[in-house]
């Protein structure tokens, strides 16, 4: 669920908290969650490595080991990343016990830790994902720049212009819908902001990319800055697992138009807002202000 906003918010959260630490010793609750190399292997790599930076690429979180080293953490669906005291306690099944951060400690998204990173600062960057689809790869410098490669601008970038919007969109000949959430087209957006997105711009999820009008481009280019703009200033959305890294929901929800909207009044025209299903995913749209074009 976690996408641009959420990751950013995430980023922004550690990288005031954890540049400059070195992580100490690695815990694992399910060692599964580290993909591609066996996890005492793993942790030989990353104990008394120094965290020297924390990025995001689309909806990747990147955190930088010295030494050329990095862990690549992907949430999907419901993984949180979460620093507490050092002194919490928590059960063989990963549930907190005990914590000084009460947020932590009494909030149910914030069960099921798989993995414990201790610092060296007496903290501990735990990282919790009930489903288990979120994953941990170590990369180096190079690998990790081929791994990102293959994603979409970033919404923010220079290289995401009206322009390059228009070649994207113009090149596909499927519903915008699908278009948006592609991450090789467009970098780090998901369910939630595709159909807002789609919903401001007055633009049917179904209607096919390529016949999009220029108007449509403008608006769908203005909107996705705008929105992902508003949503990383309001610490992303939690409508069910995301979490921040104290363990603080975010506010975004109280302002979504469309997302799980479904049988609410659009804002703009008292409509019902309705949902379909498109490639599996839930979508909502206002069928009124969002005609679907032929």
């Amino acid at each position: 669920m976690p996408e641009l906003p959420e990751v950013e918010t995430i980023k922004n959260d550690l990288s005031k908290k954890i540049i400059g630490r070195k992580i100490i010793s690695v815990f694992p609750l399910w060692k599964d969650i580290v993909k591609d190399v066996p996890f005492d292997a793993f942790a030989k790599q990353v104990e008394g490595r120094k965290i020297v930076a924390v990025e995001r690429r689309a909806k990747n979180l990147i955190i930088k080991l010295s030494g050329g080293v990095n862990l690549l953490i992907h949430l999907k669906m419901t993984g949180h990343l979460f620093i507490a005291e050092e002194s919490s306690e928590i059960s063989k099944e990963g549930k907190w016990i005990k914590t000084g951060n009460q947020d932590l400690l009494h909030d149910p998204q914030n069960q099921h830790i798989r993995i414990i990173f201790h610092l060296d600062n007496g903290k501990i960057l735990a990282m919790g994902d009930t489903r288990k689809f979120a994953y941990i790869k170590l990369l180096e410098d190079r690998n990790l720049k081929e791994f990102l490669d293959g994603y979409g601008p970033e919404p923010f970038s220079p290289e995401f212009t009206e322009k390059r919007l228009k070649e994207i969109l113009k090149s596909k000949k499927t519903a915008i819908k699908k278009v948006l959430m592609d991450q090789r087209m467009i970098a780090g957006i998901g369910n939630i902001y595709a159909d807002e997105i789609l919903w401001a711009s007055r633009v049917h999820p179904l209607s096919i990319s390529s016949k999009l009008t220029d108007r449509d481009i403008k608006a769908i280019y203005q909107n996705t800055r705008k929105i992902l703009k508003m949503a990383i200033k309001k610490r992303g959305t939690s409508i069910s697992d995301f979490r921040d890294a104290e363990g603080k929901r975010g506010a975004y929800e109280k302002q979504l138009n469309a997302y799980q909207r479904n049988g609410h009044e659009c804002s703009v025209c008292g409509e019902n807002i309705r949902r379909i299903e498109i490639n599996k995913r839930g979508t909502h749209f206002c069928p009124v202000c969002q005609k679907e074009s032929k």
